[in-house]
């Protein structure tokens, strides 16, 4: 847990953050940034708004997510194990909603982010054929999330450079059957 101003609130006693929260921030902030670096590691990020940081090490020795604290100035961000299964399904809207949590007299259990117009009116008329209680809010917020990631410039356009500057072969191959799904589905 930390500040705006780079100042750690929080942390465990085996994660030493201090020395390095400052340019994470920084870069964060930035908006631009394609990697930071946190205690000798350096993480390749995968997403970055002003409300989420996903960054991920790619010699496997895990990754960071972040999430501002709605309505103040401090940030969580938690170190994800490299073995952890599903984390880039589960760890953003855990950290989210623990985020969400922390507001002063809060009752929040889950914490919706943002979308446009588009998306809303879509989820509504979803909402309306299966009924109310019918979508999963994790299912909900994983969606949202990966339009937010898509739509971000810094997100899955980076994410395909880098894996087409790299060559690798199987992340490329399994790139282009996801392409293949998506193309059927939307357009056959």
């Amino acid at each position: 847990m930390v500040n705006n101003n780079a100042k750690v609130l929080h942390s465990t006693a085996k994660w030493k953050v201090s020395k390095d929260v400052k340019g994470v921030l920084t870069s964060w902030g930035s908006g631009s940034a394609q990697f930071v670096n946190m205690n000798g590691i350096r993480y390749s990020v995968l997403q970055m708004t002003p409300e989420r940081f996903i960054a991920t090490n790619r010699q496997k020795k895990g990754h960071l997510v972040g999430s501002s604290v709605p309505e103040t100035d401090m940030y969580i961000i938690a170190h994800i194990k490299p073995k952890a299964k599903g984390w880039e399904h589960l760890a953003y809207p855990a950290i989210s909603r623990a985020a969400a949590m922390m507001i002063k007299g809060s009752k929040s259990q889950f914490i919706e982010t943002e979308v446009d117009a588009s998306i809303d009116s879509d989820l509504a008329e979803v909402k309306n054929r299966l009924g109310p209680s019918s979508i999963d809010p994790y299912l909900k917020a994983e969606v949202e999330g990966f339009l937010d990631w898509i739509k971000n410039p810094q997100g899955l356009n980076t994410y395909l450079l880098q894996s087409l500057q790299e060559n690798d072969p199987y992340r490329i191959s399994k790139l282009a059957e996801i392409y293949n799904e998506l193309y059927r589905l939307f357009y056959t």
